[in-house]
């Protein structure tokens, strides 16, 4: 999916870019809204050399949605039925009332899968191959980085 915005931010390799939100970024929860409410998505990898103000293209890879909605919403019901199913079964065999032991069990199942997608998360956009980044620069802005020419995806 290819999106466009303006960067608002350059940290070394990095940059914060506030997006104009098209249909098909609605819901996808990679990026934050700002205090004025603009979706601005962090930590974008430029290899194309954009500077503050520049309106650019970015790429988020198509899998990155799938896989963070599976991560994010599929692990965690899936750990909560788990851990009640466990709970459950093991409540009854020790004496505890089933319900209230397969209750405890499901929420921190679910809850340890919730720290384990977070801290799986940080690992892999560490890793560079899923994250968003720069496509093109469509034009410059006032803080140019350059000639103020045009530059396309690397």
């Amino acid at each position: 999916m290819i999106e466009r915005g303006t960067v608002v931010a350059v940290r070394g390799g990095n940059v914060d870019v506030v997006l104009a939100g098209s249909s098909a970024c609605q819901g996808c929860s990679a990026c934050s809204a700002s205090d004025s409410g603009e979706l601005l998505l962090r930590d974008v990898v430029d290899r194309a050399g954009t500077g503050l103000g520049d309106e650019v293209e970015v790429l988020i890879p198509e899998s990155l949605r799938m896989k963070a909605a599976l991560a994010v919403y599929g692990v965690p019901l899936a750990s909560l039925l788990l851990g009640y199913l466990a709970g459950f079964l093991l409540g009854g065999r020790m004496g505890i009332e089933p319900d209230v032991a397969g209750a405890v069990l499901g929420v921190l199942a679910a809850t340890a899968a919730l720290a384990g997608t977070r801290f799986a998360e940080r690992v892999v956009m560490r890793g560079g191959r899923f994250s968003p980044r720069v496509h093109a620069i469509l034009s410059r802005g006032s803080g140019m980085n350059g000639t103020g020419s045009e530059s396309n995806d690397l």
